[in-house]
């Protein structure tokens, strides 16, 4: 009879060991992006329309340029910046497309804001730079 119980028991303990692993996907509503060094990370606005688009690419010494697609009677404002931090300095103008660059030196590895203001709507879009 204790066999039983120990052996009910120790089912019961893996049981709801394995129950909790796999509830752990519902905890993560929405996980930050992540780029690292020679990668590029493509981000698009929710909260702004129509949709801005861009490409944040990163070479090996975390050297970054941004482009920025946008429409044609948008003009935003961009900044990139690590969370809590002063936005770093950037070398911007238009490419031959008519969309938006700049390049400039990250400062850190870690989390990263994109701030995209058009107009009275401002969008943060914060992903993570790894080492």
């Amino acid at each position: 009879m204790s066999t039983r119980i120990i052996a009910l028991t120790l089912l019961g303990l893996i049981m709801g060991f394995i129950i909790l692993m796999a509830s752990v996907t519902f905890f993560v509503r929405e996980p930050l992006p992540i780029v690292g060094a020679n990668q590029t990370l493509l981000l698009h606005t929710v909260e702004i329309s129509p949709q801005i688009r861009t490409a944040v690419a990163i070479d090996g010494g975390y050297r970054v340029e941004l482009t920025v697609e946008h429409g044609t009677d948008q003009n935003p404002v961009v900044q990139l910046r690590p969370v809590d931090g002063q936005p770093i300095l950037l070398d911007a103008g238009t490419d031959s497309a008519g969309a938006w660059s700049a390049t400039g030196q990250m400062t850190r590895p870690g989390r990263w804001e994109l701030v995209l203001t058009e107009g009275a709507t401002r969008e943060i879009q914060p992903f993570i730079v790894r080492e």
